[in-house]
């Protein structure tokens, strides 16, 4: 991130000049300062926006504005490569409308569209920031230019607003981080969506870190397998073990961070109560543990590189058969690139053709013909009659004698004739108060059950409704409410 935010000025060589004695080096302090010149402007003139008569700054906190954009922000590069201007703009509108809640929506918006300008540098026509300060390395000014936020297309030409390593280092309070600690920021977005409820951007971040374990794998099985094909092609310290390191990092950092996560989201799962939140905790852990799972076979794919890359190594001791043929990836496409893509459109037939290799159809050959035909099948035995017994099928008997079931309904049927509400719980209680005993209070609750869910009852007249849980000697679950359906609930 240094070299990305200092300017071009000065060679290569005066990078490494040393301090003049008695002038401390404070290039990376000043550049760090010079990183919130843009918020400090947008402090200071803010009272000048609007005029005098609305002044839709006036109680309005703007560092705290162009923070949460930037938070705003990365929060949408987790999800997809960035915000819309129109979600920004909606972001900053509502919190500045927390701050001061009697501005209009036009003034809103116009808060909105200051600070997303300032961060854009739009005074400027969009163009990087540049500001000067004194190098006491050089004993020269040097200028430092950065820009805040990227305005660019996604995959899908979508323009979206992110934040640049600079911003970065601005949300984060000066703190110095290089580049490559971008992405590890963004993994790190993962508990904090966790922890604001996010799940569904949370489970995005999980299969962005699956998906990135799958990019690894794929790069060491295409080298292993370019290795295979052309061995001369593939150098062991130039190719391989660039990326054989950089998917060791990735599977130790993200198997730390992964555990973590999982005994993170065990935790909200514990916690949580609505039956979305559950399910969706449950999903980002299934794909925590699948992302686990991958990352153990990329292990295995590590570890065994070294083993598979010898092996295709050896293909070039051996002794290969002379042919007259040109070879095809030095000789034959960069002959067929060069062509003009008038004569490429004509022959593209053929010459796609000519690319893959011949398949010739199997045919049985005589050989093959004799020994099939020459073939003694064992002979099969005669199966074993067995007449076996007929037994008929007994149903089994009724937990319920159909004096108590009889007993019940018409019980029942008299209090769900009185036109009024019951609770299954309140039943309950009269039916042990009526005499009933165990048996005929564990019938009762399992006819309530039945009136609920199935369509063919004695119960007709009423309806049902699920509740919260009871508890009873007889049985435990959800508390069921019948209500006349004539009346109101």
């Amino acid at each position: 991130m240094n070299d990305a935010a200092d300017g071009a000025a000065g060679t290569p060589e005066a990078d490494h000049v040393a301090p003049s004695p008695g002038l401390l080096d404070l290039s990376r302090q000043q550049r760090n300062l010079l990183l919130l010149r843009p918020l400090f402007a947008l402090e200071l003139n803010k009272q000048r926006i609007g005029g005098d008569d609305s002044a839709p700054f006036q109680g309005i906190d703007s560092h705290y504005l162009v923070l949460t954009a930037l938070d705003r922000m990365m929060e949408g590069t987790t999800v997809s490569t960035g915000c819309t201007k129109d979600e920004v703009l909606s972001h900053i509108a509502d919190v500045a409308a927390v701050m001061r809640p009697a501005l209009t929506k036009a003034q809103l918006m116009k808060v909105a569209e200051t600070v997303l300008a300032a961060l854009d540098n739009k005074a400027n026509q969009y163009k990087e920031f540049a500001f000067e300060h004194f190098d006491a390395a050089r004993r020269a000014t040097r200028t430092v230019r950065f820009r805040l936020v990227t305005y660019e297309p996604d995959i899908e030409d979508m323009y979206r607003y992110k934040p640049t390593p600079e911003g970065y280092l601005v949300y984060l309070g000066m703190l110095d981080l290089a580049p490559e600690d971008a992405q590890e920021l963004m993994e790190k977005m993962l508990d904090l969506l966790v922890q604001r409820g996010r799940f569904d951007a949370a489970l995005e971040i999980a299969r962005r870190a699956r998906t990135h374990s799958i990019e690894y794998r794929q790069l060491i099985r295409d080298k292993l397998h370019q290795a295979y094909r052309a061995p001369g092609t593939v150098n062991w310290t130039r190719d391989m073990g660039p990326g054989l390191d950089r998917a060791r990092d990735h599977v130790r950092q993200r198997q730390a961070e992964d555990q973590r996560m999982e005994e993170s989201v065990l935790e909200a799962l514990r916690q949580a109560e609505e039956p979305r939140a559950r399910a969706n905790l449950a999903l980002l852990l299934k794909t925590l543990q699948g992302a686990s799972m991958l990352r153990s076979q990329l292990v295995g794919d590590i570890s065994g590189a070294n083993d598979r890359f010898l092996e295709s190594q050896r293909a070039v001791f051996r002794a290969r058969r002379a042919t007259g043929l040109p070879d095809l990836e030095s000789r034959l496409l960069p002959q067929l690139i060069e062509l003009p893509s008038s004569y490429l459109a004509k022959q593209a037939e053929h010459a796609l053709s000519a690319l893959y290799p011949p398949a010739l159809p199997r045919v049985y050959d005589l050989n093959s013909l004799f020994s099939l035909l020459l073939e003694q099948r064992a002979e099969d035995g005669e199966t074993e009659v067995d007449d076996g017994e007929i037994e008929p099928l007994a149903p089994p008997p009724l937990q319920f004698d159909e004096t108590v079931i009889k007993q019940v309904s018409e019980w029942l049927g008299g209090k769900f004739s009185q036109d009024q509400p019951w609770r299954l719980d309140e039943l309950l209680y009269q039916a042990e108060d009526a005499g009933f005993d165990w048996t005929m209070r564990r019938c009762l609750v399992l006819t309530l059950f039945r009136a609920y869910s199935h369509s063919e009852t004695d119960f007709k007249n009423m309806r049902a409704e699920a509740l919260e849980e009871f508890v009873a000697d007889v049985a435990r679950g959800t508390n069921l409410r019948f209500t006349p359906k004539g009346g109101h609930p």
